[in-house]
């Protein structure tokens, strides 16, 4: 690997990094769920399309494994959607089947990792502990935003040249005017 390889390879790994430490910290300190603190943090760092109040509101229904049911991790359905929120074009094809394609990605390491995706599995062993649930969450919902994080590296690394690019900086704008961009220069 050459130097300019190994300097967007850094940056990648720190912006990834940094998207975690922000959706785990949305989490830990009780204000979004798992899908929704993905959402927001993602759609933040990377300049998305969505206000925090779309975020939210498209998350919603993701957390606590689908509705409060205990199905499929909202880690890993927030981190998915994300992906889709910041990557996807419309009805280009291409970029939906890639989508589909780092979703999946994403689901296979989460599963490598914590051996299930299913959020009722994954709670058993804590459902009696506040404190021990909510440190596990917060760790499942890191990793769920690292895991989005680098899909879209993967997808639109263009993305971590802002010097804007980060969790919690203003302005978005060269991550919004390249997101725009790249809707009509294909």
């Amino acid at each position: 690997m050459n130097a300019p390889d190994t300097a967007a390879a850094s940056r990648h790994e720190a912006l990834a990094l940094a998207v975690a430490g922000q959706a785990a910290s949305l989490f830990t300190h009780r204000k979004l769920l798992c899908a929704e603190a993905i959402l927001v943090a993602v759609n933040d760092a990377f300049g998305g399309p969505l206000s925090e109040e779309q975020a939210l509101g498209v998350a919603a229904g993701l957390t606590a494994g689908l509705g409060d049911r205990g199905c499929l991790c909202g880690a890993v359905a927030g981190a998915c959607v994300a992906v889709g929120a910041v990557c996807a074009k419309g009805s280009h094809a291409a970029t939906r089947a890639a989508v589909r394609l780092e979703s999946a990605a994403i689901h296979e390491a989460f599963t490598d990792r914590h051996r299930s995706a299913c959020c009722r599995v994954l709670t058993k062993a804590v459902k009696e502990d506040p404190a021990a649930h909510m440190v596990q969450c917060a760790d499942l919902t890191g990793f769920g935003a690292e895991l989005a994080a680098r899909s879209i590296l993967r997808l639109r690394p263009e993305l971590a040249e802002c010097p804007d690019a980060g969790p919690g900086r203003e302005p978005r704008l060269c991550g919004r005017v390249k997101w725009l961009l790249s809707l009509f220069c294909r």
